[in-house]
């Protein structure tokens, strides 16, 4: 009874089974209408005065990365492109587009000149936009495979000399565009790509992270604070809850881990996870499981991992974080097979010390993989 409403086992069935209709629904409306938005986003900000097809990298003096999605692990792999265009132009000047999170992964990064904070309220992004044209910006550089009605304003308004964007081929905002239509290579190929058209050859595709003082003194303090010789980090969390371990699945790994004497285990996780990883650390109920109360951010998690002996992780941004401090790791994808897709060949960790292991397919239809769905003896 719910404010003298009796509602029964069935009733609560029924709510719970049309708020999944509505959902579908709204998801079919939402793909109706999306290719209509964006056609008339191109009718209004598809076009560019001086289009300059003409491309010489001797003419560029400021280069703007534009990485608004907010995909931290987009942005680890993206310091590749700062560090590769430094190394081969010292005097050019870098500005980034980022938003969120993505700021802390770069502000320390000895490559990037400039940063703007990406805001999708119109006003502040046509602000953002003033700002950046007045910086007279050579060179515009777009990694997006579908641009949304926003992100076609803010390029138009930037004003650049020239726009480089991924297969925009037959668009007049782009001067420029880099044709790749291969699936079944690492997303570091596209990279490779565009750096190689921006005159950088045999670019390395390593990517980086900086800390501050402060940032490196929470993983090695923390670390420090750890008696057992070895340090496994296990991060629970993926972008959805089907890229996420579950509770049992995570007190499977825990329990594997912690059957080696000389290891202790530590979680990696958003501030707001701290109070469920505390209930799982208490259950598990071994004095050689650790947590960071202190966690507040991407790049004290990245700290943490950085002086740790070893990573587990599902497909996630820590995977690239992983990568990028040069970890051993064993990182969880979910099974590519029946989905037409190649996530784990185009994202997987572009490195020798990772181990991946892939959970079980999923072939019913309007259904998604569980991560979960593996056998621990795989780890």
């Amino acid at each position: 009874m719910k404010n003298g409403i009796v509602i029964s086992k069935a009733g609560l069935g029924s709510l719970a089974e049309g708020a999944i209709m509505l959902r579908k629904w709204n998801r079919k409306l939402q793909d109706f209408f999306r290719p209509i938005r964006l056609e008339f986003g191109k009718l209004l900000w598809d076009r560019k005065k001086n289009r300059n097809t003409n491309f010489n990298m001797g003419n560029i003096k400021k280069v703007l990365i534009l990485r608004y999605d907010g995909k931290i692990g987009d942005m680890i792999i993206t310091t590749m492109m700062f560090r590769e265009l430094k190394k081969t132009y010292p005097s050019i000047k870098i500005g980034v587009v980022t938003r969120g999170a993505n700021r802390q992964v770069i502000e320390n990064n000895p490559y990037v000149d400039e940063i703007y904070e990406y805001n999708k309220n119109t006003k502040n992004l046509k602000k953002l936009a003033r700002q950046i044209s007045e910086e007279d910006y050579d060179l515009l550089i777009d990694f997006s495979e579908i641009l949304r009605v926003k992100q076609m304003m803010l390029i138009n308004l930037c004003k650049a000399e020239q726009n480089l964007g991924i297969n925009k081929t037959g668009w007049k905002l782009f001067d420029i565009s880099v044709d790749y239509s291969i699936k079944d290579k690492h997303i570091t190929d596209r990279y490779k790509e565009v750096l190689e058209i921006l005159g950088v050859e045999d670019p390395d595709l390593s990517y980086e992270l900086y800390f501050t003082e402060e940032q490196e003194k929470v993983g090695k303090d923390f670390r420090d604070s750890i008696k057992e010789k070895k340090l496994v980090v296990l991060n629970p969390y993926g972008a959805s809850k089907y890229r996420t371990f579950n509770e049992n699945k995570v007190k499977e790994i825990a329990a594997r881990v912690l059957e080696d004497k000389e290891t202790g285990l530590t979680f990696v996780f958003p501030p707001d996870k701290l109070e469920e990883l505390q209930k799982i650390s208490e259950e598990l109920n071994s004095k050689k499981v650790y947590i960071n109360k202190n966690i507040k951010n991407i790049m004290d998690s990245a700290s943490i991992i950085k002086h740790s002996d070893y990573l587990i992780t599902p497909d996630t941004s820590i995977v690239h974080i992983g990568v990028a401090l040069d970890k051993n790791m064993t990182a969880v994808y979910r099974s590519d097979d029946g989905t037409g897709e190649l996530n784990s060949t185009v994202w997987g960790p572009n490195s020798d010390k990772a181990k991946v292991i892939y959970s079980k397919p999923n072939f019913i239809e309007g259904e998604e993989a569980d991560i979960n769905e593996f056998e621990l003896e795989q780890i």
